[in-house]
């Protein structure tokens, strides 16, 4: 079956990625889980605490009818109002529910506020190190990555974004604490 070229090329793009993980589990079976740190997924190496399963559990079992129904695109407004009211007390910013949106994970935010904000052939200046799924996400949406260097100890450096802003430039994506590095 024929494929794309471009997901042909993200794949190989991709495949060190994969490549690192698949590295990882080797050597975890080869040296033991406790002498090794894989940091190629991002994957937690905490299960979460009981709480949480707790409270998943009792909210799985809930019967309640329209508990399990699809609910409003931007998120249930009253999970909204306390996101709202966190970030008000957080920033002092009269943040209100209309302010914010669920998402299921960063990767579904990012390509909403893309299609939001992205026209096709615009750039999006990405420090780097970062998240090479970000390719992808801006591919998308007809975009592309402009990179720019950090600073030696992976700090955003602002000189090299300012110098990288151009009439084609749509956004800069900043990722706290970075993927991979961790930098905040």
């Amino acid at each position: 079956m024929p494929i794309a070229d471009a997901i042909a090329q993200a794949m190989e793009r991709s495949s060190w990625i994969r490549a690192m993980f698949e590295e990882g589990a080797r050597r975890i079976a080869q040296y033991g889980a406790e002498n090794v740190f894989d940091f190629s997924l991002g994957n937690p190496d905490v299960p979460p605490p009981d709480g949480v399963l707790d409270t998943l559990a009792k909210v799985a079992a809930d019967r309640s009818p329209g508990l399990h129904a699809y609910m409003p695109n931007a998120g249930l407004p009253p999970v909204r109002a306390k996101v709202a009211a966190y970030l008000e007390k957080e920033t002092g910013l009269p943040f209100q529910v209309g302010d914010v949106i669920m998402s299921v994970g960063a990767g579904g935010a990012l390509n909403s506020i893309l299609k939001a904000v992205l026209n096709a052939g615009q750039e999006v200046i990405v420090p780097q190190p970062y998240f090479v799924e970000y390719d992808a996400y801006l591919a998308n949406h007809g975009g592309f990555v402009k990179r720019v260097a950090p600073r030696d100890d992976f700090t955003i450096n602002p000189a090299t974004i300012a110098k990288a802003i151009n009439n084609k430039t749509c956004a800069v994506l900043i990722n706290s604490p970075n993927n991979p590095t961790g930098q905040v």
